[in-house]
C-alpha cells in the first residue's frame, strides 16, 4: 500500500469496529434486536483493537456461530454465553471442544473451552526411553530424551566441561568453572544443558559462540571472562562487528538487538518508512509503532472533554482521554497549587502536572536539575532531597545525573538530538557544528535548547545548512534565505569561535545599498547614489567606527540618507528628467511633496551640486539644530529618580538604564553599547566613564553598578561571556535599542524628555568644554545646550586666570587677595 493510499484511508475516521462485529453477529442472529447485540457485544469487548481482531476472524469462520465449538478465540466463546444469556435463538451456545457437551460452568484454555474435566486435563505423558512406561519424567539427557526416576541415571556433564575449558585455557581449575557455571543458571538441569552444548562444540568458547544454541552459553562465556579465562572469546556481534549483547537467533547465529531489529524492518503502511513492524490492521497491512498510536481508527469520542482522542481508561464503561483520566485534585507541595498531579516517590508529597520536569537551580548547592522537593523560591535538586545514593538511579549514558529511572537524562538527550540534527549524509559532523554542539549541550536549562530545536523553522533551517553547505561560512549562510532564525543561528557560531565576527549591521546596510543600485538602468544617477553612499557616507562611517561595530542610530541614519536621495531620482526618472537637468524648480517641487526624510533628500542635493552631478545654484534647505523643544518637568525627573533609587522591586538593568537617563543625560543608542571596561573602581569611588573624563557615580547608584556588572544576566540559549554591560538576547550582541527603550518605559522613564531636562539642568552648571568631557557629547551640541539654558560660561576661562593671578600676588600682609 502506497503512503497516499494508508493516508486516504486513515482518513475515514468515522469507521468503527464495533459496527462490523455486529454486523457480523446480526447476519446470524435476528430474534434479537441490533441494539441488544450492540449493547451485549460492547459490554463484553470493550477495546477496539478485540473488537477489530474478533470481526475479522468471525468473517473468516461464521460456522463457530452456528455449531459453538472451538476452536476459537476465548473471546468468541464469551460473547456467545453472554448472547445465550440475552435470549439469542439462532447463536448456538458454546459445547466443549473435548466431549461436545454442553457444560455449565465453561473453562477456557489458549483457543479452546468447555467443562474442566476435558480443557483442564493434563496432557499425556511420553514414554520412558529405559522402560517405555508412560510415567513421570525425572530428566532428561544431553539429547533431551526423557527418563523416568527408576531409570534415570545422573549424567555428571560438568566434570567434561571442565576438560573442554582446561583444553582451551589452562588456567583455568575445576572449581572456577563449575562457581562460572553456577553462577549463570541455578537449576541443575539447565546447567547440564550448556555443559553439554559446550562439550559438544569446543569451538563456542573460541570465537564462535555466536552459533550457540542457547542463550546460557553466552552468560557462561561471560563469567568465565570475569573469572580470568584470557583465551575464551565473548563474540561480538556477526552482523555489525560491535561488542553489544547477542540476542535471539536471526538464521544460523545470533546478533544484537540492533541489527536483529534492522533485520525485522519493513515498509510502514503510514509514514512509508522502513521501520520495525509493531501491528497489522485488518487488511494485513503493517505499522510501525507511532503510526499504530497515531491511527484515527484507534481514536474515540472522550466521555469528559467531547474530543476525539486516543482512549487511556474507561469510566462506568465510556471512554477517557489522557487529560481527562480521573485524578483527584491535591495541594502541590512545591508550589502550593491545587491542581492535578502525581505523589512524587523522592518526598511521598502530592506534585503537580507543572512543576514535574520544572527546570531549577537548587538553592542549596547551586546545581541545575529537574525540582524534586523544596518549594519555588527555595527549590531542591535530587541531592539534597536525599543524598542517599541507593534511593536514586543514574542515567543510563552518563551515569552522572540522580532520577528516578535508567532513562536518559535531559542533557544527554539533548546531546542525543543535537547529534542527530547536525550529521550530515555520511553521518559525520563538521567541526563548526561539533563545537556549537559542545557549548550547547553544557547550557545552563538543557530543557530550553530541546525547545529550541523542537521548532520548525530552527529544525528546517539548520537541515537546510547542513545537506546543502558541508563547510560552514558566512558565505554559506549568506547564500540562504535570510530569516532571524538564520541571524540568531549565526550569531551562536560566532560566539563559539566557529566563525568569524564580522558586522551584520553594516553588512545588511551594503545588501540595502546592492539591492537598490541593482534597480537602476546604467546611467548617471545610479553613478551619482553610488558616490553618495558609498563614497560619502560609509567612507565616513567606516572612518568613525574605527574596526568598532556601528550602532543601530548610524545604521538608521545611512538608511534613510538612501531612502532620501533614492526617492528624488525615482521622482525625476518619473517625469523624464535626469538630475544633471533639474532645476531649482524640481527640486522645490519635490520637497513640497513632503517626501519621506527630506533633510536627508536635502542633504544629497547639496552633495550633488557640490561633486557637479547636479547643475550649480541649487539650494536645498538645511535644518539645523537649535536647542530643545519640548517642556521641561524637573519635579517629574527628580519623582522617577527617586522611585529608581528606592524601589527594589525594579530590576538592576532597568535602574541603572533610568538613571543613566535622568543624571547623565545618556541617550538609548550610548547606553545600550556600554561595556564592563567602562565602570572602573579607584579605591573606594566607582568611576563611569562616558567622555574623555570620568564621572564618580554617587551611591546608592555605584551600588547598583557593581551588581549588574557582577549579575548581569542574558536571554541567551549559549552563555557568553562577552563585555556588554546590557547584554541582549542574540548571542555576543548587546540589548537592542529598541527593546531598550521599550523598558525603560515601563519603569516611567521618558527617554526624549528626561534626557534633555537633565541636559538643560546640567548646562546651567557646567561649562560646555567639561559638559562635553564628561558626558561624551559634541563641544557644539553642549555650547548649544548652555545657550539654550541660560548659562553663561562665556567668561569661566577668564575668570580662572584672574583667581589664578590674584593668589600668585599676595597683599602686603602677605596674604593671598580675595
Amino acid at each position: 500500500m502506497t503512503t497516499a493510499a494508508a493516508h486516504d484511508r486513515t482518513a475515514e475516521t468515522e469507521w468503527e469496529p464495533l459496527d462490523a462485529l455486529v454486523d457480523v453477529l446480526c447476519q446470524v442472529e435476528v430474534s434479537l434486536g441490533r441494539g441488544v447485540v450492540r449493547a451485549v457485544t460492547a459490554g463484553v469487548v470493550r477495546q477496539r483493537a478485540r473488537q477489530r481482531r474478533l470481526a475479522a476472524e468471525l468473517a473468516e469462520a461464521p460456522d463457530v456461530l452456528r455449531t459453538g465449538k472451538p476452536p476459537a478465540v476465548i473471546m468468541v466463546g464469551k460473547l456467545l454465553l453472554a448472547l445465550k444469556q440475552a435470549g439469542a435463538e439462532q447463536l448456538a451456545a458454546p459445547v466443549c471442544g473435548g466431549c461436545g457437551r454442553e457444560p455449565r460452568v465453561l473453562t477456557f484454555a489458549r483457543r479452546t473451552w468447555g467443562c474442566s474435566a476435558c480443557v483442564s486435563s493434563p496432557p499425556p505423558r511420553p514414554p520412558c526411553t529405559g522402560c517405555g512406561e508412560q510415567r513421570e519424567v525425572r530428566g532428561r539427557d544431553r539429547d533431551g530424551r526423557p527418563f523416568c526416576r527408576a531409570c534415570f541415571v545422573e549424567d555428571d556433564v560438568t566434570a567434561l566441561l571442565a576438560d573442554a575449558v582446561a583444553g582451551i585455557d589452562p588456567g583455568m581449575t575445576a572449581e572456577a568453572v563449575r562457581g562460572a557455571l553456577e553462577r549463570v543458571h541455578q537449576l541443575p538441569a539447565g546447567r547440564r544443558q550448556i555443559a553439554a552444548a559446550v562439550v559438544e562444540r569446543p569451538e563456542l568458547l573460541t570465537g564462535e559462540g555466536a552459533s550457540a544454541p542457547i542463550p546460557g552459553v553466552l552468560r557462561f562465556l561471560e563469567e568465565l571472562r570475569a573469572a580470568g579465562a584470557t583465551s575464551v572469546v565473548v563474540p561480538p556481534c556477526p552482523s555489525c562487528g560491535r561488542a553489544n549483547p547477542l540476542g535471539p537467533p536471526l538464521g544460523a547465529v545470533r546478533v544484537c538487538g540492533n541489527c536483529a531489529g534492522k533485520a525485522r524492518t519493513s515498509m510502514c503502511s503510514g509514514c512509508g518508512r522502513q521501520k520495525p513492524i509493531c501491528h497489522r490492521d485488518e487488511n494485513g497491512d503493517p505499522f510501525c509503532q507511532s503510526c499504530w498510536a497515531r491511527d484515527p481508527r484507534k481514536l474515540e469520542v472522550c466521555a469528559e472533554c467531547g474530543n476525539r482522542r486516543r482512549v487511556y481508561g474507561r469510566t462506568a464503561g465510556d471512554p477517557v482521554c489522557l487529560q481527562c483520566r480521573p485524578r483527584p485534585e491535591r495541594v502541590c507541595g512545591i508550589c502550593g497549587r491545587t491542581g492535578r498531579g502525581t505523589i512524587s516517590r523522592a518526598t511521598g508529597k502530592p506534585l503537580c502536572d507543572l512543576c514535574k520536569g520544572h527546570w531549577i537551580v537548587c538553592s542549596r548547592c547551586g546545581d541545575g536539575g529537574i525540582v524534586r522537593g523544596g518549594t519555588l523560591k527555595e527549590p531542591l535538586c535530587a541531592r539534597c532531597v536525599n543524598p542517599d545514593p541507593d534511593f536514586w538511579k543514574r542515567c543510563g549514558i552518563c551515569n552522572a545525573t540522580w532520577q528516578l529511572t535508567t532513562a536518559p537524562c535531559t542533557r544527554c538527550s539533548l546531546d542525543a538530538r543535537l547529534r542527530k540534527v547536525f550529521a550530515g549524509d555520511d553521518g559525520t559532523i563538521a567541526p563548526e557544528f561539533d563545537r556549537l554542539r559542545e557549548r550547547l549541550v553544557q547550557v545552563d536549562r538543557p530543557i530550553y535548547a530541546i525547545t529550541w530545536l523542537r521548532k520548525t523553522n530552527v529544525q528546517s533551517t539548520i537541515t537546510a545548512l547542513v545537506r546543502e553547505h558541508p563547510q560552514v561560512s558566512h558565505a554559506a549562510l549568506d547564500a540562504m534565505p535570510q530569516s532571524k532564525t538564520l541571524d540568531h543561528f549565526r550569531s551562536m557560531l560566532v560566539s563559539v569561535g566557529a566563525l568569524e565576527f564580522r558586522d551584520e549591521g553594516l553588512v545588511r546596510l551594503e545588501r540595502e545599498v546592492k539591492k537598490t543600485l541593482d534597480g537602476y538602468a546604467p546611467g548617471e544617477h545610479p553613478r551619482a547614489l553610488r558616490g553618495f553612499i558609498l563614497w560619502h557616507l560609509m567612507r565616513r562611517l567606516r572612518g568613525r567606527l574605527k574596526d568598532k561595530p556601528a550602532s543601530t542610530q548610524q545604521i538608521l541614519n545611512v538608511r534613510a540618507h538612501l531612502v532620501g536621495a533614492d526617492g528624488l531620482l525615482r521622482w525625476l526618472e518619473g517625469r523624464g528628467k535626469s538630475l544633471s537637468g533639474c532645476t531649482q524648480a524640481d527640486v522645490d517641487s519635490y520637497l513640497n511633496t513632503k517626501p519621506a526624510h527630506p533633510k536627508k533628500c536635502s542633504a544629497f542635493v547639496r552633495w550633488a551640486v557640490r561633486r557637479r552631478y547636479a547643475p550649480a545654484g541649487i539650494k536645498a534647505p538645511a535644518i539645523r539644530w537649535t536647542g530643545p523643544a519640548g517642556p521641561h518637568d524637573q519635579d517629574e525627573r527628580w519623582a522617577v529618580a527617586r522611585r529608581l533609587l528606592n524601589d527594589e522591586s525594579i530590576a538592576t538593568a532597568d535602574r541603572v538604564a533610568g538613571l543613566l537617563v535622568l543624571l547623565y543625560a545618556q541617550t538609548a543608542s550610548s547606553i545600550h553599547r556600554l561595556t564592563t571596561d567602562r565602570v572602573t573602581r579607584d579605591d573606594d569611588r566607582i568611576l563611569l566613564h562616558l567622555g574623555d573624563q570620568p564621572i564618580q557615580l554617587p551611591p546608592p547608584l555605584d551600588r547598583f553598578m557593581l551588581d549588574l556588572v557582577a549579575s548581569r544576566g542574558t536571554d541567551t540559549l549559549i552563555r557568553h561571556e562577552g563585555d556588554w554591560l546590557f547584554p541582549g538576547r542574540s548571542v555576543g550582541r548587546p540589548i537592542h535599542e529598541s527593546q531598550l527603550l521599550r523598558r525603560l518605559r515601563r519603569t516611567g522613564v521618558k527617554s526624549r524628555q528626561g534626557r534633555s531636562t537633565a541636559l538643560f539642568a546640567l548646562a546651567q552648571q557646567l561649562p560646555a568644554g567639561q559638559l562635553a568631557k564628561m558626558l561624551g557629547v559634541h563641544v557644539g551640541v553642549a555650547v548649544t545646550w548652555q545657550r539654550a539654558s541660560g548659562g553663561d560660561w562665556m567668561t569661566y576661562a577668564a575668570a580662572v586666570a584672574a583667581r589664578s593671578a590674584t593668589q600668585a600676588h599676595p597683599g602686603p600682609d602677605n596674604t593671598p587677595r580675595s
